[in-house]
């Protein structure tokens, strides 16, 4: 029993979400099936299977092969946003705690907490449980922070103080990256040009002719069950950051950004208990 759980996965996991499209796919293909089982008892079938039949068959093969290579790119894209969100962040504190070799009487600590809290925002933010207007207000706070800790940096450093504006513009980029990709879907009329496409193809096999019942019913379930899989991936797919979608297992993952900010904490803390200057983190 634990094999088999270990198999499924838990409620909400990625496999469970897997296995729960492949079966309701699963159930849609036994209704085809079964309607092409009646329609050839009461000899409803209408079509003959033609060289057009197949050319039909390729055309939707080629809009599915578009549409999923579309959706693809922007997901293969979307895999680089966390990674490049943690390391900003991680460069920024390494800059804020180098801050005090230029003035060893500066006091980052204040600044650091803010950069953390501002990582624990993007995190939830992710998620959805932090809307986007707190996101926004949350950076601006920060962004004046991490200005006034650039001015207690003493002597000519204005490299450092352009990494440390130039990282927080890397942030907000990619935060309106997402935040574009979340709102745009697909070329909507693509989609619809699938869905009739797939519709039109299974309800041509189901009326096509056939002297063999076993072998229409066969081609009709394998044909019908990729075309209907291959959508529901492709809707999935679209939406690389769907983290709050219960329906959605085919996500970015975040964890390195959460593991980032989880370092950053344990680091402050560090510093805070031990009133020294800022422990580096270990990478």
């Amino acid at each position: 029993m634990k094999d088999l759980f270990r198999l499924v996965g838990k409620p909400g996991s990625p496999r469970r979400i897997r296995l729960n499209k492949v079966g309701s796919v699963a159930q849609l293909v036994l209704i085809v099936c079964t309607i092409k089982a009646a329609v050839h008892y009461f000899g409803l079938e209408k079509f003959e299977v033609n060289q057009l039949f197949s050319a039909m068959v390729a055309s939707t093969v080629f809009l599915m092969g578009f549409l999923l290579s579309g959706v693809l790119t922007d997901f293969k894209e979307s895999e680089k946003i966390p990674g490049e969100i943690s390391t900003s962040l991680e460069s920024l504190y390494l800059e804020i705690v180098a801050i005090r070799v230029y003035n060893s009487q500066a006091e980052t600590a204040k600044y650091l907490e803010k950069l953390v809290e501002f990582g624990d925002c993007i995190v939830n933010w992710f998620y959805e449980r932090a809307p986007e207007s707190t996101l926004y207000g949350n950076y601006a706070e920060t962004h004046l922070m991490i200005a006034e800790a650039s001015a207690q940096i003493k002597g000519d450093a204005s490299t450092l103080r352009g990494r440390l504006m130039a990282d927080m513009a890397l942030i907000l980029q990619r935060v309106n990256r997402v935040q574009v990709i979340r709102d745009t879907d697909f070329v909507p009329l693509v989609y619809w040009m699938a869905y009739i496409a797939a519709a039109l193809l299974v309800a041509g096999l189901v009326l096509a002719k056939s002297e063999n019942l076993s072998a229409s019913i066969f081609f009709l379930a394998v044909i019908s069950f990729l075309v209907m899989l291959l959508l529901r991936l492709i809707d999935d797919i679209d939406n690389p950051f769907g983290f709050s979608d219960q329906d959605s297992a085919e996500d970015v993952s975040i964890q390195i950004l959460i593991k980032t900010v989880e370092r950053l904490r344990n680091s402050l803390f560090l510093l805070v208990s031990r009133d020294v200057p800022a422990q580096l983190p270990t990478l």
